[in-house]
């Protein structure tokens, strides 16, 4: 006869599961803001457009940062570093091509592609969209009311 004892504890982490949840939101908000940018890029050019993705860069390292530090699953924390990653360097286009484009210069970094650094700013909020759907699926569940 043998004894039940507890079962020994597994070495692997527990991957949690993600929540289900609706992305159309944040499609719309990521498709409102690209408008924004244009709209932006429309009335003011490329400074303005370059200021209006800075916020976006800005909120971007600062959430990456906090999913990096706080998340316990790795696929979360990789693919938040990979937006944060492609988002940066659109940027770095958007502002060395969009600051030539401004003062009458040839695109610097891929000439052939001059509408690049008008494209930048959908790849960068891209980035951010990717994050916040990492938020979303894999962050700490916000509640209306708190048990105790």
């Amino acid at each position: 006869m043998t004894e039940d004892g507890p079962e020994p504890e597994s070495s692997k982490p527990v991957i949690p599961q993600g929540r289900p949840f609706n992305p159309l939101a944040t499609y719309v908000i990521y498709t409102a803001l690209v408008l924004v940018g244009y709209i932006l890029f429309w009335l003011f050019h490329y400074p303005a457009l370059i200021a209006f993705t800075m916020l976006f860069v800005i909120i971007l390292i600062r959430d990456t940062i906090n999913i990096v530090k706080t998340y316990e699953l790795s696929f979360a924390r990789k693919a938040a570093v990979i937006n944060l990653g492609y988002s940066i360097t659109f940027f770095i286009i958007l502002v060395v091509n969009g600051l030539a484009l401004s003062q009458g210069l040839s695109p610097i970094i891929w000439p052939e592609f001059t509408e690049l650094a008008s494209w930048s700013p959908m790849f960068i909020l891209g980035g951010v969209f990717g994050v916040a759907n990492i938020k979303k699926m894999y962050g700490p569940q916000k509640t209306t009311f708190s048990y105790p």
